[in-house]
Parts: structure tokens; sequence; C-alpha cells
């Protein structure tokens, strides 16, 4: 069994043929020739897609939370709650999903740069940027009369030309990387993360933000700035993309102790508490056991005193967090409504992947400047993290977090509301992927998107449609013969129907075998099946093969450079020259014949 997953792994190479760079104002003249006019008897609505970033599955109160977010919790109560919605376990690769309804393997996000193996960087599909076989959504809303606006996090590109006003937003505030101060101090994760720690007030680059800037309220103006400076009557595609709740861990100083006291009974107390609103709304079975987690991190009452407090800390910080984005998310409803547009708006809510589990030494970052004692945790001169533990407990009652395939690192809540929506509650029944959204919105205005950009043809969407499940529930996206697949840096999945396979690397997996899961049955993936069901084990794995071959998946590394490297470094480790040529040679031996 072991050795025919290992085999089937080394199988999964397809490649695609490289496209190059275009230039963007070309690109959009040859969109407005090929792009299909919509009809004129039916109100195009207005589009507001509300991206979360590293948002745990059970955060929010529609999904069991006990953070206070009353204006997600009207959305979802006027909505429909998608309780099966899949992404990358990284925030790149989903926004790439998102914006080009594609496999993010096809469409340039293949790997996270700066993360590409020597084998992958600049291969076709791992370019580190949106490439030239994608259009995007709002490039292609707003040659179908949209107006495209965004605020907050891009993370697809920092390039000149791959840049979100070059990419089809017509006004934006935009942070170009992945992760930064939510103050106004910028400073970067780590030094990986310096080339893209960038803010653009649309074409210009900001080189000071505001003294009293905070991200998640920041972001709040600017896309209701768009939305109220309008000054005709077309509808609208707002993208507004907080970078809350991503490490670091910030608030205001008038938020420090609004969790106060909230946290200190540990990670099993919240677990509990989660479990059980999860089961009162339904999104749960009434006799699924509590998750105990992985066992990688110390029980609540093996911490000192100490460590309870920091702990503690923690999550008061990340609660808070999400409670304000709720609080500007209020806002630019309320300006919607202010602005007679809240009626002729369809609102999508979602995560782009699970919980961070990661602390500040995964980005090699210099502790020396910031003050993470006790009292000054939360203030602009901090930088602390979620951490693994607490990281779990966002994923109740699931397994795991971002970065792995794990439910808890790859499926994300969703929520859809107002214009347009025949149907309410929750769907317990389809699964949705993050490419579906541009498809979906695309059929919705009435918009289709052209074969042929600058000059060039274009792959096709990857993401299905799900326009039927909003109008009818006996509807299905995707029926138990359509599976798809899921990777990111090593960690792998594939699902169909009710099963999965899942393939962790260290330290959460052995990095070397595949586990087959029943999701109706265990959604939180506590028994492996694999030798139970070698039949439904080895179609999985076909499957798999089948989708790497379809998307170009090209793997990091193989036998030899796992030995070299180690399980639990190479999780820890970053690619500097070194490691990449190591892992090329691995690669390239593997392709020869070697073991």
């Amino acid at each position: 069994m072991k050795k025919a997953s290992l085999i089937i792994n080394l199988l999964c190479i397809g490649l695609f043929t490289l496209s190059s760079c275009g230039n963007n104002k070309k690109a959009d003249e040859n969109a407005a020739k090929t792009t299909t006019k919509t009809s004129n008897n039916q109100e195009k609505p207005n589009i507001l897609l509300i991206v979360v970033d590293d948002l745990g599955y059970s955060d929010l109160s529609p999904f069991g939370g006990e953070i206070r977010t009353p204006n997600i919790q009207h959305l979802a109560d006027n909505g429909l709650i998608v309780q099966h919605c899949y992404t990358s376990p990284l925030c790149a690769p989903s926004r790439a999903m998102f914006m080009s309804g594609m496999d993010n393997h096809i469409s340039g996000i293949g790997s996270m740069s700066p993360f590409q193996a020597a084998s992958q960087y600049m291969q076709p599909g791992y370019e580190g940027y949106l490439n030239d076989r994608v259009i995007t959504l709002p490039q292609t809303l707003r040659k179908n009369g949209y107006h495209t606006y965004m605020s907050g996090k891009w993370h697809l590109g920092h390039e000149k030309g791959k840049r979100p006003f070059e990419q089809g937003f017509e006004r934006s505030f935009t942070f170009l990387g992945g992760g930064v101060s939510h103050f106004s101090n910028i400073f970067p994760l780590g030094p990986e993360e310096m080339i893209h720690t960038v803010y653009m007030d649309d074409s210009v680059q900001v080189k000071k933000l505001p003294e009293n800037f905070y991200s998640s309220t920041y972001y709040a103006d600017k896309m209701i700035q768009y939305i109220t400076e309008q000054n005709d009557k077309a509808p609208f595609f707002g993208y507004l993309a907080f970078t809350a709740p991503h490490d670091p861990l910030h608030v205001p100083n008038e938020w420090m102790n609004k969790y106060k006291g909230a946290y200190d009974k540990g990670y099993d107390y919240i677990r509990r508490i989660r479990m059980d609103n999860m089961k009162k709304l339904g999104l749960l079975s009434k006799d699924l056991p509590m998750n105990p987690g992985s066992g990688e991190y110390k029980k609540w009452e093996e911490l000192s005193v100490q460590e309870k407090k920091i702990e503690a800390r923690r999550m008061e910080l990340y609660a808070a967090m999400l409670e304000i984005m709720d609080l500007e998310i209020g806002r630019v409803l309320k300006a919607l409504q202010k602005a007679g547009k809240l009626e002729n708006t369809l609102i999508i809510l979602m995560g782009d992947n699970g919980a961070n589990p990661k602390d500040p030494s995964f980005y090699k970052t210099n502790m020396k400047p910031f003050n993470n004692s006790l009292e000054n945790m939360g203030k602009p001169n901090s930088f602390v993290s979620l951490q693994g533990a607490w990281a779990e407990v966002t994923a109740t009652p699931y397994s795991y977090f971002k970065t792995t395939t794990g439910e808890g690192g790859i499926r994300v809540p969703f929520i859809i509301s107002g214009k347009g929506l025949a149907i309410k509650g929750v769907n317990a029944t389809n699964k949705i992927l993050g490419t579906d959204i541009m498809p979906t919105l695309l059929e919705i205005t009435g918009t289709e998107r052209p074969d042929i950009y600058n000059n060039k043809k274009l792959a096709p969407m990857t993401g299905a449609s799900f326009v039927e499940m909003l109008r009818n529930k006996k509807s299905t996206v995707r029926n138990e013969k359509s599976g798809f697949g899921i990777e990111s840096l090593e960690n792998k999945a594939y699902i169909k129907g009710d099963w999965k396979i899942r393939f962790l690397m260290p330290p959460f997996g052995d990095g070397r075998n595949w586990q087959l899961f029943n999701l109706k049955e265990d959604p939180r993936e506590a028994r492996d099946l694999a030798e139970q069901n070698p039949g439904k084990f080895h179609e999985m794995l076909s499957g798999w093969m089948e989708y790497t071959q379809a998307v170009g998946y090209i793997p990091y590394f193989g036998g030899r450079a796992y030995s070299v490297l180690g399980p639990a470094n190479f999780f820890k480790a970053k690619l500097d020259s070194t490691n990449r040529a190591l892992i090329g040679r691995a690669v390239l031996e593997l392709q020869r014949g070697g073991e």
C-alpha cells in the first residue's frame, strides 16, 4: 500500500506551455471586443466579495463562535450558509482561485512565491503571479459595464503589470503582500516578505500611512469612498479583502480589553462551547465527539500560570480583531443602504484558508525590535501570532489548520446573502470550491468570459457555477463522480463525494503515505480507512493522478531530498539557494529513476 502511494505520487507530473506576459492596456481592448453583452431587460446586481484572512471555521457566530459578529450574523440570517466550501490551505493560491476561476496550478500560483522549488521556479503555473492564461474577474466584469473597486490584500503579484490597478480594478487601495503590521508602521513579516510589503493607492505607491491607520477600518473607509463617490447608476463589483486576523495580532488601544478573561478557561472549554453551538445550529450531528486535536501542543492543564496568561491573551486579541472587522463590515453595509444600493447587492463573505498555526520565527523575523511582553501584546511595536493550539480550536470540529490539507486548513466559512438569492438557511450537501466564485458571478451578471485575451488563448476556467444551488435546494454543483484536488507545498487532498484522501507533510504527517477518510461518517478525519478499503483508496489515488496531470502539478521534492532535509526541518525550512538546488537535484534524480 505504501509503495503504491509513493509510486503514484512520483508519476503525477504534468506540464503546460508557458505563456508570456502581455500589455494590460491592449488586453483590456481585446477583452472589450470579445466580451458578450448582457441582457438589458434585467437590472444587473452589485457584487460585494468580502474575504477574511486566516479565519478559523468556527470563529464567526453563524458557525458557532463565541466572538461577537452581529453584522455577519445578519448576513447569515438573511442568506445561505454553504457548509462545505473549499480553498487552498494558503492565502495566495486561494485568492488566485477567486480572481481567475481557475485552479491555482494553472493560473500562476502553483506554489506561493517565494517558496517555489528549483524544479518549479518560473515554470508554467508557478510564476508567482497571475499569468497570461488568466483574465481576472474584475477585468471581465469591467468590460461588461461594471465599476470595479478593491480595498485590502492582493498577494497575487507585485511585479509591473500584475498589480490590482493593472488587473482590472478601476479604483483600489491595496496591500500587495501576504501580511504586515495592521498599524501605520508597515513592518514586514520577515525578510522574504519585504519585496511585496507595499501599499498602493490606485497606481501610486504609498510611502507613509496616516498616523491613525488601522487596516480593517481603513479598508472599509476606502470601499465606502469608492461606492459613495460613484456618480452613475452602473453596477459595481467590490472586493473587500481584510488582512485581519492574519498575524501580527494587533488591535487599537480601546479594544485591548474587550475580551479580557473570555479565554482564561482554555482550549477545551472553548471547543465545547463551539461544538454545542454548532449542534444547536444544525451544523453538526448531535453525536459527533469533540476533536481532541493533533497532540502536537501542550494541553491547557500542562501550561504554567504565565503560559496560560499569554495563551489567553493571544485569543483575546484575535477575537477583538474579528469583532472590529465585523463592525467595519457593518459600516460598509450601512453606506450601501444610505446610497440606495444595498437591496440590489449580492454579498459573499468567506475565508481564504484556516487559522494560522505559525509563530513569528517561521518568517525568520528579527524579534529584537519588538516588545512582546504580556502587557504590550497587541500594540504597534509587538509581533505575536495565534499559534497552533488556538488555531486547532478555531477549526472546531475539524482537523488541523492553515498550511495543511486537513479540513481545518481547506474548509472555510462561506455566506452568501442579498440580491437574487432564492433560498436561505444551510446547504449541507453541496461542495463548492474557491474556483467557483468567478463562473458563478459571471453567470449571475450575464457576462461571458472571452476565449482570447491580449491575442492569446486563455485556459478554460476549472470552476463550476453554483447559480442553480442558489435557486433550488435539490440542485447539485458536483455529483459523486466529480472529484477535485488541492495541493500546496506538498500537502495534498483529493475529494470526491463523501470520500477524501489526504497527504500531510511533517510534522503533521509522515510525508510519505496517503490516508483515506469518509467525511460524511468521520468529518474529524479520525479514522484512516486506507487499509480497510483498498479499492476506494486506489480509486481516489487514480483521481488525484488525473487531477495533477490536468493542472500541471510539478512535485516539490522527492525521496532523497526528504531524507537529506529531514521531516521536521523541511516544514520549517525556507528555500534558500542551497535548498532550492538540493530539491531540484532530487527531483531530477527521481525522474531518472532514483529512489
